[in-house]
């Protein structure tokens, strides 16, 4: 099996707005969609209503500089993701493998060529 992956550039996020709105882009999410996480996981979990199916990962990178508080919403939803994956599976033996992941990566600043771990 063949997982896709996406990434979504958080370098212009300011609000969850901005996020909400990038993951439901990524994943073809009808223009009623909601922004709640119930509304995302019924969408990736019960199917049927994005034009992207499972089996994905989405990495959101460039995360640095993100605000703490929108840091926090998506590793909230990633989690409840995987909570949900482990749940379905273990009640209907159906893997729905679909994840979100804040990437991280080893950068070299420009001005020091000194390595250092980038969220984003």
């Amino acid at each position: 099996m063949t997982i896709l992956t996406i990434e979504l550039d958080a370098g212009s996020w300011k609000t969850a707005y901005d996020f909400r709105s990038a993951l439901k882009a990524a994943i073809g999410a009808p223009e009623w969609h909601g922004d709640i996480v119930a509304a995302f996981l019924d969408s990736i979990f019960g199917g049927g209503m994005n034009v992207l199916k499972p089996p994905y990962v989405i990495k959101v990178v460039n995360t640095v500089h993100l605000a703490p508080e929108l840091k926090e919403l998506i590793l909230d939803l990633s989690s409840a993701m995987e909570d949900t994956r482990m749940r379905r599976l273990a009640r209907t033996g159906e893997d729905v493998a679909a994840r979100l992941v804040l990437k991280s990566r080893i950068r070299t600043l420009a001005d020091s060529e000194r390595p250092h771990l980038d969220w984003g």
